[in-house]
């Protein structure tokens, strides 16, 4: 398929539509203004280094020269109006229903030396469709970085739903030299997982774009984050989304900030999971606005028998 075929930034609601359903990802242009992409540059970069600085900086995987900066829900309040983005949120609820959560909100950094990540796809939980005759493919048996396709050809069969939608806010510019998110247009409706070698086996496509720009990418989507060649860090935030009824990859219910839970809104706390769905992670009151703590909730009462 030509690159002029393929989705160009943009912000026209229907058109991202339908760039994100026929190809696996769209281009929001412009997502962040110039003044909010200074602020969370600058909250991300003294961040970044002040980890760096105290030798509590995560490298995933541990190997490369990158680093991730994770739960940036605790890190600064800028962080919150990525995951309420007003266009790219009516993309997120376009795919995957009114109702989703936040999976995770973390930064990706890749420092000067640091190589490719393997291809895969960030639904690789999601069990096959079962076929009759065949045993179902059991859940807490699958495990991360087992695919070995090798073609992105569209399926005539049955394939996995979505789960899940990714945003790759682009902090700064990203090029095929500095690292840039790497993708496989058309892979989400494959129904495989890709081959994880290194260097990769397959064409895939490097997403070059100017800072601000927002990248939304259906978790089925085969990508990895590129290679830097450069002098220069290059700086991503991921917001991952999810359906109510899978597992967030942060756990805000166990790990969010006591002063961050009290300033924020019940529809951010809704988001990170505080609110029962259809009786789902209730503690006591499903009907709650938000479920109360372990100190709050019903202990023992009355006699023992």
């Amino acid at each position: 398929m030509s690159d002029l075929n393929l989705p160009q930034p943009g912000c026209d609601f229907d058109v991202l539509i339908e760039d994100f359903e026929t190809h696996g990802y769209c281009l929001i242009d412009q997502a962040l203004d110039a003044d909010t992409l200074a602020v969370v540059s600058r909250r991300l970069f003294n961040q970044a280094e002040a980890e760096r600085e105290l030798g509590v900086e995560f490298k995933n995987p541990g190997h490369l020269d990158n680093q991730w900066v994770n739960m940036l829900i605790n890190k600064g309040e800028v962080f919150q109006k990525l995951v309420t983005h007003p266009l790219a949120s009516r993309v997120i609820e376009s795919a995957l229903g009114p109702e989703y959560l936040l999976s995770c909100c973390d930064a990706q950094i890749k420092h000067p030396g640091s190589d490719f990540m393997p291809l895969h796809t960030d639904q690789w939980w999601m069990p096959e469709p079962q076929t009759p005759g065949r045993l179902p493919e059991r859940p807490a048996a699958m495990a991360r970085g087992a695919g070995t396709a090798l073609s992105a050809t569209p399926t005539t069969a049955v394939v996995r739903g979505r789960a899940t939608v990714n945003i790759m806010w682009l902090i700064t510019d990203f090029t095929t030299a500095n690292g840039a998110t790497v993708i496989v247009p058309g892979s989400h409706i494959s129904g495989r997982e890709p081959d994880s070698s290194l260097p990769h086996q397959i064409k895939t496509l490097a997403v070059e774009a100017p800072a601000g720009t927002a990248l939304v990418f259906d978790g089925r989507l085969w990508h990895a984050a590129g290679a830097n060649y450069t002098g220069d860090s290059r700086y991503g935030i991921t917001c991952t989304f999810c359906g109510p009824q899978f597992r967030p990859l942060e756990n805000y219910t166990l790990g969010l900030r006591p002063e961050v839970r009290n300033s924020a809104s019940d529809e951010l706390l809704r988001l990170l999971g505080f609110k029962a769905w259809s009786t789902y992670g209730h503690t006591g009151d499903p009907s709650l606005a938000v479920s109360v703590s372990g100190e709050h909730a019903l202990g023992v009462m009355g006699e023992d028998s």
